[in-house]
């Protein structure tokens, strides 16, 4: 059997783009035999790219020529799809979405600010009637302390991902600490902690090019080792904060799976989404909305629920899928990998 060729970008060891390849290369052999990946990144450097069936080296999506540089590669390797796999690939590529003579395999451009801007995300869910985590403008930290006490969290709204500028706080002197180092141009806001980390989860929501559902799938997260950013007792409970790499229990759980998928429907999402939450008296609080395939895009592959298998499939051949037969109950424990590549065969 011929294998389709796509291009999968942003292939680094922690990207989004490496769990793609995880999932079109390394999980199932009929899946393997399908497709026939080339590789992209803008550092030498990146794992995926000695991992790729194809590799080569692109620009930075903030760079001038990075678009002219991917409609090169698409002529040149003679790719079928293009699936971008980072935040500012994803931006890019479907704002741009005419220009590429093939399918990009990414959800919806209008959806794009939900996942660069935080402040965004919480307008969209207000907006919709849902419960949200308030914010508070860095400048009016007092007043998130006034009414909500510690722990708090202070994030960016924009350049978030891999909980990037995250800081969980438990008292006023490590709140007046970051003074020195919050970056006023991710315009830094303030949050009040809700719930616990035992009741966090990470949901994918899958639904083809015509935007009917196919499916969802639910990890319950497991804050420990490379999922754990950072942890901090207040009082007599622990506050807990995510590194962005999840890890956890694949689960079913139908009330959850029901929320998510209505959200998905009703924010018009088309393809890849993923929405993480916490549950606190008895109530869903989304606190993230990535309208992208997800960094646990690899596991839900290895359980049976391969995203970029379906959506491709869907895309290219306009094969339609109903609910997926995947694996449920089980743990999904994470470490690093590394590759070894001879200097003198790397890119340049």
């Amino acid at each position: 059997m011929s294998k389709t060729r796509v291009l999968v970008t942003g292939v680094g060891g922690r990207s989004v783009g490496a769990g793609i390849l995880h999932a079109l290369m390394r999980t199932d052999g009929a899946i393997r035999d399908r497709w026939e990946v080339v590789g992209t990144d803008a550092d030498p450097f990146s794992w995926g790219l000695y991992v790729a069936d194809e590799r080569a080296l692109v620009p930075s999506a903030a760079a001038p020529h990075y678009l002219e540089a991917i409609l090169d590669l698409v002529e040149r390797e003679q790719v079928a799809a293009v699936i971008p796999g980072t935040e500012a690939e994803v931006s890019l590529l479907t704002a741009h979405r005419d220009e590429v003579p093939v399918p990009v395999v990414a959800n919806e451009a209008a959806l794009m600010p939900l996942m660069m801007d935080k402040n965004e995300t919480e307008a969209k869910l207000r907006e919709l009637g849902l419960k949200v985590i308030p914010s508070y403008p860095w400048e009016r930290r007092a007043d998130a302390v006034a009414d909500f006490g510690f722990p708090l969290f202070v994030k960016r709204t924009r350049q978030t991902g891999g909980s990037r500028g995250v800081h969980l706080v438990v008292s006023q002197s490590e709140l007046d600490a970051l003074v020195p180092f919050v970056e006023p141009q991710y315009a830094p806001i303030v949050q009040p902690y809700v719930g616990d980390g035992d009741a966090e989860y990470t949901v994918g929501i899958l639904t083809d090019k015509a935007g009917d559902l196919i499916d969802s799938i639910v990890m319950k997260r497991k804050l420990m080792g490379l999922s754990l950013l950072d942890s901090k007792r207040v009082g007599a409970r622990t506050a807990t904060v995510s590194t962005g790499i999840s890890q956890g229990f694949i689960v079913r759980d139908p009330e959850i799976q029901e929320f998510c998928e209505d959200l998905a429907q009703r924010l018009g999402s088309r393809g890849p989404m993923n929405l993480q939450l916490r549950v606190a008296g008895g109530e869903f609080y989304v606190f993230e909305i990535h309208p992208r395939f997800s960094g646990t895009t690899p596991i839900r592959a290895s359980a049976g629920f391969n995203e970029p298998d379906m959506l491709l499939r869907n895309c290219l051949f306009d094969e339609s899928f109903g609910r997926v037969s995947y694996r449920e109950n089980v743990a999904a424990i994470r470490a690093l990998e590394h590759v070894l590549v001879p200097v003198g065969d790397m890119c340049a």
